[in-house]
């Protein structure tokens, strides 16, 4: 028999937060690292937020890379749970969404052979590029940016406030 969802969410969220350790040792250092790690931090958060919701399917959360941005969708249309993570469902709806819309399209899966957080990649023109130097999305996540700064804060949050959140 395999083992129910709330188990597999619980390992989510788990991983989730020790992701979230890492992104800590190298925010303000490697820009690109820190946008893979919260990529990688939001959608283990998303799968088990959305598992527990039942919203999710095991077998959908090992398949799927596109659990993220349908959670913070979620959670900024739940005022209850905006409060429990004290964070305006504007805010979320406005300014975290479309940027976690955009880690997530950046996942080496979805962007197929495209621009990715991970990997190099081909342009039209057969020239080599690589997330470190010529992926947009990491680039927000440099020192000092408030976008990438607003990522952090809510994956941050998010892991810390997970249970209250997610009841």
């Amino acid at each position: 028999m395999p083992a129910p969802a709330s188990e597999w969410a619980e390992a989510y969220k788990e991983q989730a937060r020790a992701d979230m350790n890492g992104a800590r040792l190298v925010q303000g250092r490697e820009a690109s690292v820190l946008a893979m790690l919260l990529q990688m931090v939001l959608e283990k958060l998303g799968k088990a937020a959305l598992l527990r919701g039942n919203k999710l399917t095991i077998d959908k959360a090992r398949a799927s890379h596109a659990a993220a941005t349908r959670m913070v969708q979620l959670l900024g249309v739940d005022r209850r749970a905006c409060e429990r993570l004290r964070w305006a469902p504007s805010v979320l709806k406005q300014r975290v969404a479309p940027l976690v819309q955009q880690l997530e399209r950046a996942h080496p899966q979805i962007a197929a052979k495209g621009p990715c957080l991970e990997y190099p990649w081909e342009d039209s023109s057969a020239k080599v590029l690589w997330p470190a130097r010529h992926l947009s999305v990491a680039a927000m996540f440099g020192p000092k940016h408030p976008d990438g700064l607003l990522v952090f804060r809510f994956a941050d949050a998010l892991c810390r406030e997970f249970d209250a959140v997610f009841q």
